[in-house]
């Protein structure tokens, strides 16, 4: 039997599919990073070369990139195209890629129309190369008419599982209302708090945590659909009745008062609030006292402060001496009851309260201590305070462990009352005695607010 020569014409051209930038390259193990990177050369392939050709060069693009090795060559060693010389001809050989238009670039291959798609998968939803997501949220729809919250979150999570939805993401932000109605009445059996007013983002998280649960169950989680997670500490937060507390304020309603309010402020009560205000812009540290008489705009300066942290989302801690002056704050309370003060007061008093507790995370995301009535309380009550919140907050150097303290009052009312004093005695217990005291910036109100303005 005579030898059969084997066919070796025409030739065939490998061809290139890649995605901008993710060229494969090629390199010795001694060649040093930055050669093969900065050399432009070993990023150029049969595709790139060809959009450029087709930029530089008017004769070309007639050939679709299948056929261009027909009546080009490519040079391997120098990284380009040239127009064939001979009447020898090539096939090009590539993998299965969907036939389009022909594009000349990148840039092309996600223009549809005119419109610049910023993703790949965009671009081939516009050409109708993927199935939309009509028929899901036709289910969805039509659940909503007398389906619950709950049941909406399992047919959902099921469609993600069981059927090919070409956009999660979209179809979550666009139903995520209707999956959500019944997280407020939970959110307030498990915390015990009534009206619980929930920001759009606390509904999403709760939300995405119900659905991970859903999901978990079925062998699959959030990321697998390009869903977002659920914020690292929601569970802890919806755990801590007191943060929750603290957050369960009404902020369009806060923010009204704030708008209100701040206008009325004379230029003494402005000067703090602008203090404390720039204070939380900045995250520094403030340490104020604000003396004053009966009438002089503290309790209007405290509400102040208060609303306009508050619709902020910031937790402000309204403490005062006495219980009838704690009424006077919104969700006021006595300092002995929010800080856990002993009754029996010693040089080395701590408040009650031990690290990784309830209340000492609620001390940790407090922005603020607004404390009425000071110049009532035994001096040893700051101290107190000052050295537990050193210890929780794992802050030995800073005083009260770095939060921001507003502390008002008049000397000239009730000091701390102490069985059988003298004088000397109950002076040396003020506030102002204390070692703490030459931290403060002391601020004085004068101007008699109650008879000038009621409201204030």
């Amino acid at each position: 039997m005579s030898d059969i020569e084997p066919a070796r014409e025409p030739t065939v051209q490998i061809l290139s599919v890649q995605r901008e930038g993710m060229q494969r390259v090629t390199f010795r193990d001694r060649d040093r990073l930055e050669s093969i990177v900065n050399l432009p050369a070993r990023t150029k392939t049969t595709l790139t070369e060809w959009f450029t050709y087709n930029t530089e060069n008017e004769d070309g693009k007639n050939l679709t990139y299948l056929d261009f090795p027909s009546e080009y060559v490519w040079y391997a060693d120098r990284r380009t195209w040239k127009a064939r010389q001979n009447s020898k001809s090539s096939i090009g050989r590539l993998a299965y890629v969907h036939p389009t238009s022909g594009e000349l670039g990148f840039f092309e291959l996600q223009t549809i129309n005119n419109n610049f798609y910023p993703t790949y998968r965009a671009a081939c939803e516009a050409l109708g190369l993927l199935g939309d997501d009509r028929e899901w949220e036709t289910a969805i729809e039509e659940a909503c008419v007398s389906a619950t919250s709950v049941e909406l979150r399992f047919l959902f999570s099921y469609i993600l599982i069981h059927c090919k939805v070409s956009n999660p993401s979209r179809l979550w932000s666009k139903y995520w209302k209707e999956m959500s109605h019944d997280i407020p009445d939970r959110v307030s059996e498990m915390t015990h708090i009534s009206n619980n007013h929930l920001r759009d983002a606390e509904l999403q998280g709760y939300k995405l945590y119900e659905l991970e649960i859903i999901l978990t169950n079925c062998g699959k989680s959030l990321n697998q659909f390009g869903l977002p997670a659920p914020p690292q500490g929601l569970l802890h937060q919806l755990a801590n009745r007191f943060v929750m507390e603290e957050r369960n304020y009404n902020r369009q309603a806060l923010m009204r008062e704030k708008n209100e309010s701040v206008p009325k402020l004379n230029n003494e009560q402005r000067k703090i609030y602008d203090l404390i205000m720039n204070a939380n812009i900045r995250n520094t540290q403030e340490l104020i006292f604000v003396y004053g008489h009966g009438g002089t705009g503290k309790t209007f300066l405290w509400n102040t402060i208060i609303s306009s942290l508050r619709c902020e989302g910031k937790i402000v801690l309204a403490v005062a001496s006495s219980g009838i002056a704690s009424l006077l704050l919104p969700s006021g309370r006595t300092a002995h009851s929010r800080f856990k003060l002993p009754l029996e007061l010693t040089e080395q008093s701590l408040c009650r309260i031990t690290k990784n507790t309830q209340l000492s995370k609620l001390l940790a995301d407090t922005h603020l201590i607004i404390w009425d009535e000071a110049p009532m309380n035994d001096r040893r009550c700051f101290e107190a305070l000052d050295r537990s919140l050193r210890d929780i907050l794992d802050a030995p150097d800073s005083l009260f462990g770095g939060k921001s303290m507003l502390l008002g009052g008049d000397f000239r009312q009730t000091l701390p009352v102490k069985k059988g004093a003298s004088k000397t005695e109950i002076i040396s217990s003020c506030i102002s005695e204390s070692v703490l005291w030459a931290a403060f910036k002391v601020f004085t109100l004068k101007e008699n607010m109650r008879l000038a303005r009621p409201d204030c």
